[in-house]
């Protein structure tokens, strides 16, 4: 089965975007499936399934005056067998040709990411899980979140150096103590690159390893700053 979806007439309903701004939702159903081979045949012993519905977004950061954009999401690990914290979001896909349902689902973010150059504007990127959802499974099943961690680009910070922006306006609130070594140092690295030629321009960039505490609320449009951050949200199920 093949449709085509018209994104001016698709809809996405969440908390975490109160005011719109998404560009764009990629989302499935996915089978994760496992066949039994035995000794003797080529069929399957059985075949063991779990489904787990994925979803990812792109959006635009905060306008000017500050409306828009994406919440601020806290990320605080589990300490006790439950829930890590959850949003709810509903997809209403504006098909041609052939008719996909609407859904709605609680949904884990696992990973976030901000891109900005000097002119135009910023983009968030969401990637999330459901709980994994298993046939005649009746116990309770738990999405337990690690310590989330990533890296952000701190020239600025770092060097002095106008043009970066803090890490804040990407959307990053950053756990500044567990992001020092023991002598109370922060952890980075650098990339460089540069190419022959007129004018023969490269780019030098620190990249500081960090503790991340939320993701979210970043800024859209900062003309003369550029950014760069990725985050990891480690998410582990657990059945009880």
């Amino acid at each position: 089965m093949c449709a085509v979806v018209i994104g001016a007439a698709t809809l996405v309903t969440t908390t975490l975007f109160p005011a719109g701004g998404l560009v764009s939702v990629n989302f499935g159903y996915r089978a994760q499936l496992t066949r039994l081979w035995e000794l003797g045949s080529w069929t399957p012993y059985d075949n063991y399934v779990k489904y787990q519905r994925e979803l990812s977004l792109t959006a635009y950061g905060q306008k000017e005056d500050g409306s828009g954009g994406s919440q601020v999401f806290l990320l605080p690990p589990n300490t006790t067998c439950g829930d890590a914290s959850s949003v709810d979001i509903e997809v209403a896909p504006g098909a041609c040709g052939v008719s996909i349902a609407p859904f709605t689902d609680t949904f884990f973010p696992s990973s976030y990411s901000y891109s900005k150059e000097n002119f135009g504007w910023g983009q968030e990127s969401w990637s999330f899980a459901s709980k994994p959802v298993i046939d005649n499974y009746s116990g309770v099943i738990y999405q337990l979140r690690g310590i989330s961690t990533g890296q952000v680009n701190t020239n600025s910070v770092s060097q002095g150096l106008v043009g970066q922006m803090e890490p804040v306006d990407m959307g990053v609130g950053i756990n500044d103590t567990s992001s020092r070594d023991s002598l109370g140092n922060y952890i980075e690295g650098y990339s460089a690159s540069v190419s022959s030629g007129f004018p023969g321009l490269g780019q030098y960039e620190l990249q500081r390893e960090i503790v991340v505490d939320s993701v979210g609320g970043s800024i859209g449009k900062d003309d003369g700053k550029k950014g760069q951050v990725s985050v990891t949200i480690p998410m582990n199920p657990v059945f009880l």
